[in-house]
């Protein structure tokens, strides 16, 4: 008899580490996605002659692709630096208001040299 209910305690909270850690991973996973967006779009954004609707449409489609949801991408571009942020929505199992992520990246902007 106490062995059934020491598996009735055992149980939910051995399922409540697993489901946890899964929707920890997914969490991690979906802030890597927008990093990586972030720093593609920055670089894109960086280079000499490129659109800001180039780097917005590179970030978009690299965190479409990577599984977030709401995108946001935006961008501030000066003649110094590119400045990338993008945000959105990792799908998870529940929603404990913790699928929002969002990461930034700057790069400096290509310059033109004259000799």
């Amino acid at each position: 008899m106490s062995g059934s209910v020491q598996w009735a305690l055992l149980v939910p909270v051995l399922l409540l580490a697993v489901l946890g850690s899964i929707q920890a991973g997914l969490w991690m996973y979906g802030r890597t996605v927008a990093s990586h967006a972030a720093i593609a779009a920055a670089e894109e954004a960086a280079l000499l002659g490129a659109t800001e609707a180039d780097a917005r449409a590179l970030g978009l489609e690299i965190a479409g692709g990577g599984g977030l949801a709401d995108l946001e991408v935006h961008l501030a571009v000066d003649a110094n630096l590119a400045r990338a942020t993008v945000r959105g929505r990792m799908p998870t199992f529940l929603d404990l208001g913790q699928t929002r992520v969002s990461e930034q990246a700057t790069r400096p902007r290509e310059q033109v040299t004259r000799p």
